[in-house]
């Protein structure tokens, strides 16, 4: 079922499964299909679950959001800035880049 609220980089509506073996299934399907290697992840804006492409998504596994979910790590400060500034856009959220405490590269954040 595709979502109402949630979009992808390029504006679509995503895909949205209402389990993660849902969406486990869903990717199998696709990569058996296109070739393409997804991952599910649960969405935190709709509570719904997604895919990702497996190489986009990495994450801080010692730094957690208000919502106790684990933090997207970002190699440098600029990709952060690129991806702060597509939220901005897509959802209208403004976040801000700061270095991981940990030193595993850089998070975004809603205080500025």
């Amino acid at each position: 079922m595709k979502s109402t609220t949630c979009k992808g980089q390029k504006g679509q509506f995503l895909e949205e499964y209402l389990s993660q073996s849902a969406a486990i299934h869903g990717a199998d399907e696709i990569k058996k299909q296109y070739g393409h290697d997804l991952a599910p992840y649960q969405c935190r804006a709709c509570g719904y679950w997604h895919l990702n492409p497996v190489q986009t998504r990495r994450q801080c596994f010692l730094c957690t959001d208000s919502s106790l979910f684990q933090k997207d790590i970002y190699a440098t400060r600029d990709e952060a800035i690129n991806t702060a500034d597509r939220i901005r856009k897509e959802k209208k959220i403004q976040l801000f880049p700061y270095k991981c405490p940990h030193g595993s590269g850089w998070h975004l954040s809603k205080k500025g």
